[in-house]
C-alpha cells in the first residue's frame, strides 16, 4: 500500500469513529520533505483515547509485524510495524491536547510540520494558529 493510499484509509477509518474528533499528519510528510525510510506520524484527536490504544484497529491498514505503545505525557502512540515496510506512528490523545495555552510537546508537534485532515470543531487549526503565533 503506498502513503496516499493509506492516508486515504486512515481518513475512511476515522469518519466511521464517532469518538474521533481530529486528525492530522504531522512531521516529515507533512512537511513534505519524507524520505523512503521516514515513519508516518499521525495525531487522533479522540474523546476515548484509552480505546485507540488497544485493539487490533490498525490491522485494518496491513498485516502487523510488531507494535508498541510510546508515552509522550499528553499524548500515547502505537508504533506499528507493517510487514509491508510502513513505519506509522499513530499520537493518540484525548482533544485537549490542542488546548491553548499549547503544551510544549504539542507545540513542538505543530510547529515540525502539520497537514490538517479532518477537524469538524477547530480544534487542530487553533492550535496551529497558536503554535505559530
Amino acid at each position: 500500500m503506498n502513503i496516499t493510499a493509506f492516508l486515504e484509509a486512515v481518513i475512511a477509518w476515522a469518519e466511521d469513529r464517532c469518538d474521533v474528533v481530529g486528525r492530522a499528519l504531522v512531521g516529515s510528510y507533512a512537511r513534505g520533505v519524507a524520505r523512503p525510510d521516514s515513519d508516518i506520524d499521525l495525531v487522533i484527536l479522540s474523546e476515548s483515547p484509552a480505546d485507540l490504544l488497544d485493539g487490533s484497529w490498525p490491522a485494518r491498514f496491513g498485516d502487523v509485524q510488531s507494535s508498541s505503545i510510546e508515552d509522550y505525557g499528553a499524548s500515547k502512540s502505537r508504533r506499528i510495524f507493517y510487514c509491508n515496510g510502513l513505519e506509522v506512528e499513530f499520537g493518540i490523545a484525548a482533544p485537549n491536547w490542542a488546548s491553548i495555552p499549547l503544551d510544549a510537546g504539542t507545540k513542538r508537534v505543530l510547529t515540525d510540520g502539520v497537514k490538517v485532515l479532518y477537524d469538524p470543531k477547530q480544534l487542530l487549526r487553533a492550535a496551529n494558529q497558536a503554535a505559530r503565533a
